[in-house]
């Protein structure tokens, strides 16, 4: 006993003793490796925090970049500048999401949960909850501040934007007082005034004089009032046709089309007519509308600005600041789950020694006495 230090060596020593130091022994063993898994725990989630602090620094970034771009001053070689800054911002939170990990555990690529061993037994965990946070998740992944100057598609291609309708949708075209509107079309006479050339009754149209509200795609007439023309005045060219497909000579519109204008980066307005598919992609082809009410098909459009980019930068870091408020509340219950750890250790360390360790002074005594 005084060689070893232990008044139980052996089960015969005390039975019952080495049964009870023996669980102490596994406690304590337990609970101290589970100390070492909440320092663990504290350190994946300091390292997820600090990825999260670069995010929220380019955050920053991009959404002050958003303040300046919000200004009238800028020309759009400025505009687009600062948009090749805010992709490239938004590219680099892609790849901290993506390469950000602890001991080969990605902690911002996809979302999931870390479960921490914290206690000595079955059950006895904390959980830790991952996100996937990248620039698509932040829904930031089609911010666009050029205001009109953003993406420059050929005609007919297929690209996904927001656009202004700031003219009337033509594909229902409104007629007033007259016949059965298929059978009627919008013509000009040879000195631009508007017609309605009806040929429901007989086959010699008539012609109404006709008034084209352009706010508002409406097409008015007086069906009461036949305009005759004049001897040997030529026929009045088609312009359109008032139907559900309102035509531009080829360019028709059909029932998930509309006529759009919209402004260049120099203010000019310009037409285009516009096509959603089933994803929302909107597929465009510019036309230009001549004296004489003909159009004619351009080769580019360009879109319109994203609507409200501060609103969704500020959801953005809202998103990121409760996800690093989550992380820095588990990192106070591990520190709290260690201190509490460490004094269950120290007091069962205690009651173990009190059964199995020897009194040096008793033994002493005891060894004099045989002697």
């Amino acid at each position: 006993r005084l060689s070893s230090g232990l008044r139980i060596n052996s089960a015969k020593d005390d039975a019952a003793g080495q049964a009870i130091a023996n669980r102490f022994t596994s406690n304590i063993k337990g609970l101290s490796q589970a100390s070492r898994n909440a320092n663990d725990g504290i350190s994946i989630a300091q390292t997820t925090e600090g990825a999260l602090n670069e995010i929220n620094n380019n955050l920053q970034r991009v959404r002050e970049l958003s303040v300046q771009a919000a200004n009238g001053s800028n020309s759009g070689s400025d505009l687009k500048s600062i948009q090749d800054e805010i992709d490239q911002r938004l590219n680099e939170i892609n790849r901290v999401a993506e390469q950000t990990d602890f001991n080969g555990k990605k902690v911002l690529s996809q979302d999931g949960q870390l479960t921490i061993q914290v206690g000595a037994n079955d059950g006895e965990t904390i959980t830790i909850d991952l996100q996937k946070i990248d620039k698509t998740e932040l829904g930031l992944d089609k911010l666009d501040v050029t205001k009109g100057i953003a993406t420059t598609v050929s005609s007919g291609a297929s690209v996904v934007g927001d656009v202004k309708i700031k003219e009337a949708d033509f594909k229902d075209a409104k007629t007033t007082g007259g016949p059965a509107a298929d059978k009627l079309s919008l013509v000009k006479d040879d000195k631009g005034n508007y017609l309605v050339k009806d040929v429901t009754v007989t086959a010699t149209p008539k012609y109404y004089a006709a008034t084209v509200d352009n706010s508002t795609g409406e097409i008015s007439f007086d069906s009461a009032k036949e305009v005759t023309l004049a001897g040997g005045a030529p026929a009045p060219s088609s312009v359109d046709t008032l139907s559900r497909e309102v035509k531009f000579d080829g360019a028709n519109l059909k029932a998930d089309q509309s006529l759009v204008k919209y402004k260049d980066d120099k203010g000019k307005d310009l037409y285009a007519i516009q096509t959603l598919d089933k994803d929302g992609n909107a597929t465009f082809k510019s036309v230009t509308f001549a004296a004489d009410g003909k159009t004619t098909e351009g080769t580019t459009v360009a879109l319109a600005a994203n609507v409200d980019p501060l609103a969704k930068i500020d959801d953005a870091l809202k998103t990121v600041d409760a996800f690093r408020s989550q992380l820095g509340a588990v990192q106070n219950r591990f520190e709290s789950a260690i201190t509490n750890l460490g004094n269950t250790v120290n007091n069962l360390s205690s009651a173990r020694s009190r059964i199995e360790d020897s009194d040096y002074a008793t033994e002493v005594s005891n060894m004099s006495r045989a002697q």
